[in-house]
């Protein structure tokens, strides 16, 4: 599904797209791997390879991009000064159609992700949120740690760990799971030729369903105080 907006009169285009998928569904073999599927895919695409090329295209043309990965859903989104849409447009499109997760730079980007999860660990935020995990039943995915580190992630067999991300890809990256939206100053007939030709070539299908074993707190553990 695609919202998309024109708007004759805005200084800049814009674009957003969501996976409906997110570290709850990391594989229990590799906590954090949603996390670091995210980190990968700005790291090179079989159209752009280079693994600046979407970075770069956004910030020579006044552009800038990030990314967020949730429990439930991933999202992806970018700025870019209007005259250069399409092209902004068709670079982060191939992250969803064909993404290389490049052998030379999976254990790289391992140690970029245990870098960010080693920077977490002294926020006060972070820490709160690790205390409300830990009341959270065994069965459900929010208990578990999903940032990712070196160890986690099989730090030790990156061409392992990229396996699993290529079979994650294929189970949850697909056309059903994701919602994009688009704001730009072309028509609204332009807007969708757009969309049409550059994303149409993402992998069909309904993405995985988010089933989980149990309630993230059972009643009795609901309305209770933790010091």
């Amino acid at each position: 599904q695609a919202l998309l907006v024109s708007d004759p009169d805005a200084d800049a285009a814009a674009a957003a797209l969501t996976v409906r998928c997110g570290n709850f569904q990391d594989p229990n073999s590799h906590p954090g791997l949603a996390h670091f599927h995210e980190h990968m895919l700005f790291l090179g695409t079989e159209k752009y390879p280079g693994e600046d090329e979407y970075n770069r295209f956004l910030r020579d043309h006044g552009g800038s991009s990030n990314a967020h990965t949730a429990g439930e859903h991933t999202t992806y989104h970018f700025r870019v000064a209007e005259s250069h849409l399409h092209g902004a447009l068709d670079r982060f499109a191939q992250f969803f159609i064909c993404p290389t997760f490049d052998p030379s730079r999976v254990e790289r980007e391992m140690r970029a992700v245990d870098s960010e999860s080693t920077g977490y660990s002294t926020e006060d935020g972070w820490r709160l949120l690790q205390v409300m995990k830990s009341t959270v039943a065994d069965g459900h995915p929010f208990r578990r740690f999903d940032v990712g580190n070196l160890e986690t992630l099989g730090g030790g067999s990156p061409l392992e760990t990229r396996r699993e991300l290529l079979e994650w890809n294929r189970q949850h990256y697909q056309a059903g799971a994701m919602k994009l939206a688009i704001v730009g100053r072309s028509s609204l007939d332009e807007l969708q030729e757009a969309c049409t030709d550059l994303f149409g070539s993402i992998r069909s299908g309904p993405g995985e369903p988010q089933k989980y074993g149990a309630a993230a707190w059972p009643a009795e553990k609901l309305g209770r105080r933790v010091s």
